[in-house]
């Protein structure tokens, strides 16, 4: 058996600006692949693999895509506590942040190397699977590198500047779009042929994941506090992260306003997955927005920027208003956000597509909802912090930020399954209109979310710092 000091689990108490700034920008580095491969790239990629190379519909590639990736967040969620809790054991979270951080540049940047559905998804797997696990241990450094009455604070900093790291990237990829041309994934127009475009260049997937290392070095620097423990031999500390995962998911049980949080955030949380991973075709293929010169795809990256400045100016704010009103307060910001950009986004399939670019009613509505949904998206992660951190035991900050993700995970498992599923019975019948009803029922399953974190008792002046 291996020596192993165990010491009482110590919080930050002074917040550094400059760490704070070391970790920030690790927001802003993973931002750029969360924005540029997640949310810009990979879904339109695969529609077109699908469409050329192997001969399926539009809605079938979709299904495909939506499945796939419904598979990879039930992985991505399985092993969400267990990183949770191997940041509790060890009490070290940054090395794991690093390795990770390794995969997701190495597969990432493989994926314009290949032009097979198959071998692409995996890659594409590998990398958002490691993306995801890396957040765990992110967001559960907060309580480690900041004075606890200051997480509200940096974790919405760190979200706003993050966004930063989306504008950055794509001013980049913008004079790429214009030179290469758009993701041609679905046939709009006669005169629209399915193409790769911009992403037919294997190189172009090398970009981000530049931008990614560099922003991200600063991470190396950050001074976290950690456990004071010694364990020599690796079985050991695998066999206690289990024992432990094992007693803090007994107790999870018993601790009932978490519990409760935690099957809110389930609903609440696949709005904004859902988003993330759909919002390029929404623009592109639903909305069909055009004009002033512009392709879908370049006013793609603009709306993006759009939302990302607003999130960069106002999500800092969201964490603010936590920190004074409450976490759930907070999530009720945000859904009442979340609630004017989906029934803006509605609208604007049902009645408004295709919608011209101008000075013109739908046009200027569909900006509001990319500020909203900026402000929305921001938010989301921003609440969900500072939930954890006025409930979670201090001792147990990873595990239960391992669970509340674990919970977000699980519901966006199903939320690109559903999507999708939507998509491919629909779409042959009513075509684009086929995403409104997919949007509608995302936002009444987040309504359920809402409802569920409303019985949530918090008492902040008592947190469990």
């Amino acid at each position: 058996m291996s020596e192993v000091i165990d010491e009482e689990v110590e919080l930050e108490t002074k917040t550094s600006k400059l760490n704070v700034f070391n970790w920030s920008m690790y927001d802003l580095a993973n931002t750029i692949y969360s924005m540029i491969i997640v949310s810009l790239i990979i879904n339109k990629y695969v529609l077109v693999i699908g469409q050329l190379e192997y001969g399926m519909t539009y809605y079938t590639a979709s299904l495909v895509f939506g499945v796939v990736a419904g598979v990879m967040q039930v992985i991505t969620a399985i092993g969400m506590p267990i990183m949770g809790a191997l940041s509790d054991t060890t009490g070290k979270r940054k090395p794991f942040v690093l390795v990770l951080t390794g995969i997701i540049l190495l597969f990432s940047s493989l994926l314009g190397l290949f032009h097979n559905i198959f071998v692409v998804l995996i890659l594409y797997v590998i990398a958002n699977i490691a993306y995801q696990w890396s957040l765990a241990f992110y967001d559960a450094m907060l309580p480690f590198i900041a004075n606890p009455k200051d997480i509200g604070k940096v974790g919405g900093f760190g979200v706003a500047f993050g966004y930063l790291g989306t504008i950055i990237s794509l001013l980049v990829m913008f004079p790429l779009i214009l030179t290469y041309g758009d993701i041609v994934s679905k046939v709009v127009e006669p005169s629209d042929v399915i193409a790769y475009g911009y992403s037919g260049q294997w190189w172009i997937f090398v970009i981000p994941m530049a931008l990614f290392l560099v922003f991200g070095i600063p991470l190396i620097f950050v001074k976290e506090k950690q456990k004071k423990k010694r364990i020599s031999e690796q079985e050991e500390v695998i066999k206690n992260t289990f024992r432990q995962l094992g007693r803090t998911f007994k107790e999870i049980k018993k601790h009932r306003q978490m519990f409760i949080f935690i099957i809110g955030y389930f609903f609440v949380a696949d709005v904004a997955n859902v988003i993330v991973a759909y919002m390029t075709p929404l623009v592109t293929d639903a909305l069909q927005i055009e004009g002033a010169g512009l392709t879908r795809d370049l006013f793609a990256i603009i709306f993006i920027i759009i939302a990302t400045v607003s999130a960069v100016i106002f999500t800092y704010f969201i964490g603010r208003f936590g920190e004074k009103y409450g976490a759930k307060n907070a999530f009720f910001l945000v859904g009442g956000l979340w609630g004017i950009a989906l029934i803006i986004a509605i609208l604007g399939i049902f009645l408004w597509a295709p919608i011209t670019i101008g000075f013109n009613f739908p046009f200027i509505m569909i900006l509001l909802m990319g500020c909203t949904a900026g402000v929305a998206l921001g938010g989301t992660w921003t609440a969900q912090r500072v939930m954890v951190a006025e409930l979670a035991p201090k001792e147990k900050f990873g595990e239960y930020f391992g669970f509340s993700k674990l919970s977000g995970k699980v519901s966006s498992a199903l939320g690109p399954v559903i999507f999708g599923a939507i998509l491919f019975a629909l779409g042959p019948i009513i075509d684009f209109k086929a995403y409104g009803v997919a949007v509608a029922v995302v936002g009444g399953i987040m309504v359920i979310g809402l409802v569920i974190i409303g019985f949530v008792k918090s008492d902040k002046s008592a947190k469990n710092y």
